[in-house]
């Protein structure tokens, strides 16, 4: 649908809400809801009214609304009131949910007349809460549809789930969402001892967009342990349960999920036993490196392993891949994205297997496969065992642009110290985990940080000098893991570290260089203009603030090629003349005599 057959889509203010998500689902059947559903008009930007302004607000106008004897009057008024007063459908929904109801009768007439005729959002909230809470299950095929409606999904699911919907209608709602929006939906069928939920929730499409959380919870709603240790275990099961791991060891703001699933060592063990029923394909084989992986230097390193048996999976795992099958998948002719992947495959098939060794300082860095996004973790670990979801989960394993290419571990008779990891949020709010490291003779010493801060105290730990320089060397020199496109970014990083003049020489500052995402080959690199090249700009000065991004296509150079060209542009050029906006005051732009990347 073009912009214009979607604006005249969109219902006036008298058409009700239900009757536009009807409208939708008539027009285009068979069609599958845009991801984030179908947008909502008639809706302000933001709340109008503060959080508490908005309770007070509800409760008045709620009341008056169950005092009415007339459900339809009632509803009509409290649909304009809303209307009127500003109120968000965030806050009604937080609100609604709040309030005591002494006439539930009233109260359901009310909600299930706002579900039918309302107009405003926060109305429909409103009606979508009562009947969650007081309806029964004829309301259920009229709350059904007010799923496709941007923002409407979560509390629908949640009403459908009060009233004990049957698993067919959450399956048939699933099925015309995009796979971005299942996540409510997983959880609600993950909740149920329902064969028709497991089948389904198997058959799951598991990517970047799966949560660690979600994992878990289908893992342990399909018993995936009990599927896995069975003989006859298939290979679409298989290749799900390595999904379904390896989604819950992403690290996130919390203790990764791999943690808290009881029956993972028992997965683990039985899915490597039988993987050799997988056939090698390059998604098998993506998904036993993944595995491997993870074993070998993530969060499952800290299960309750019996003695030598993650090390066995290891070489088993070690001994499937390199048989002449499967070694052979990634060089095959793949399609453009599997290209990627199978260049991935390369890059670490090496890494779970070659460093086991668990004294001291091990430093691995691992690319996560493309199909879960384009992080890539420094993972330390002391002792064979990894530090950041030891000590820290809060926190991500930082990138090796962050820690290992300024050489922020590099030990030296003067005490420095280093953030090994930044809390998800915000240090602020979870705070960091820090070391001081420093050179005392023939050891390096890490201990924790003298001044009191946010964030876990690191016990002290003592290194030979030899051996911890050795490691730091090692993986700070070997790029093996990393394809061109990071390459040719690392290396504009570094020309810009050691030559600063070539940015403020323009009057800007760098602020990253990144690939453009995990299947692209273009560079990006963004940097920011603007009054005072202070680091954080605040009152007027930082309104008028510009971000620029330029993106360097893959030419087909090497990477140092395509570095070099991209520094001696920087030096001769004003980047902000062939760099698009992408932030900051449009206004300011304009009268820089620049436009933004909306302008075309």
């Amino acid at each position: 649908m073009s912009a214009r057959e979607e604006r005249t889509a969109l219902p006036s203010r008298t058409t009700s809400l239900y009757d536009y998500a009807l409208f939708r689902h008539g027009i285009e059947p068979d069609a599958q809801v845009p991801a984030g559903g179908y947008p909502v008009p008639g809706e302000p930007p933001g709340p109008a009214l503060r959080f508490r302004q908005a309770a007070r607000v509800m409760t008045e106008l709620l009341s008056d609304a169950l005092d009415d004897p007339d459900p339809a009057r009632a509803a009509a008024n409290l649909d304009r009131r809303l209307t009127a007063r500003g109120v968000h459908r965030n806050y009604a929904q937080h609100h609604i949910s709040q309030l005591p109801l002494p006439d539930e009768a009233s109260a359901r007439s009310l909600g299930r007349r706002l579900v039918r005729t309302a107009t405003d959002p926060a109305a429909l909230a409103v009606g979508i809460d009562l009947v969650g809470r007081l309806g029964g299950p004829e309301d259920v095929p009229r709350l059904t549809p007010l799923a496709v409606l941007e923002g409407f999904l979560r509390p629908v699911v949640c009403a459908l789930s009060a009233l004990r919907c049957d698993t067919g209608v959450l399956i048939g709602l699933a099925d015309r969402l995009a796979a971005d929006d299942h996540e409510p939906l997983v959880g609600e069928l993950a909740s149920r001892d329902d064969p028709a939920a497991r089948q389904w929730l198997l058959n799951l499409a598991v990517g970047r967009r799966t949560s660690s959380s979600q994992a878990r919870h289908v893992a342990m709603a399909v018993r995936l342990a009990d599927l896995v240790e069975d003989d006859t275990v298939g290979a679409t099961v298989l290749a799900q349960g390595g999904r379904l791991l390896t989604r819950m060891t992403q690290e996130t703001n919390s203790p990764a999920e791999i943690l808290a699933y009881k029956p993972a060592v028992r997965v683990y063990e039985a899915l490597v036993r039988q993987a050799d029923r997988l056939p090698p394909t390059l998604d098998h084989h993506a998904i036993l490196l993944s595995l491997a992986l993870d074993l070998s230097s993530g969060p499952p390193v800290l299960l309750d392993w019996r003695p030598g048996l993650r090390e066995e999976l290891l070489d088993r795992l070690d001994g499937l891949l390199s048989t002449p099958g499967w070694a052979a998948v990634p060089d095959g002719d793949h399609p453009h994205r599997d290209r990627y992947r199978a260049d991935w495959i390369r890059r670490m098939r090496r890494e779970p297997f070659g460093r086991t060794t668990p004294d001291g300082l091990r430093i691995h860095v691992v690319e996560r496969d493309p199909e879960l996004g384009d992080r890539v973790e420094t993972r330390i670990l002391l002792d064979g065992r990894p530090l950041v979801p030891r000590l820290f989960p809060e926190g991500l394993s930082p990138s090796p642009e962050r820690i290992l290419d300024p050489d922020l571990l590099r030990a030296t008779p003067e005490e420095h110290q280093v953030a090994l990891s930044t809390a998800y949020c915000a240090e602020e709010c979870c705070g960091t985990l820090s070391v001081t490291v420093q050179r005392d003779g023939n050891h390096v010493v890490w201990h924790a940080r003298h001044h009191e801060r946010i964030g876990p105290r690191l016990p002290e730990y003592r290194f030979d000098a030899a051996a911890y320089d050795a490691e730091v060397e090692r993986a700070r020199t070997d790029d093996t893991w990393c394809r061109p496109a990071r390459r040719t970014a690392r290396l504009i990083a570094a020309g810009l570290r050691e030559r600063p003049d070539l940015l403020t020489r323009w009057d800007v500052r760098s602020h990253s260089c990144t690939t453009a995402g995990p299947y692209e080959d273009t560079v990006e690199v963004h940097f920011y203009y603007g009054p005072g090249l202070g680091p954080d700009p605040a009152g007027d000065e930082a309104t008028h603030w510009l971000h620029f991004t330029w993106s360097i296509a893959d030419d087909g150079r090497r990477p140092d090629e395509r570095a070099s060209a991209a520094l001696e542009r920087l030096a001769t050029t004003d980047p902000k003349t062939y760099s698009r906006i992408t932030g900051g005051n449009r206004e300011y732009a304009e009268t820089l005599g620049l436009r933004s990347q909306d302008d075309g």
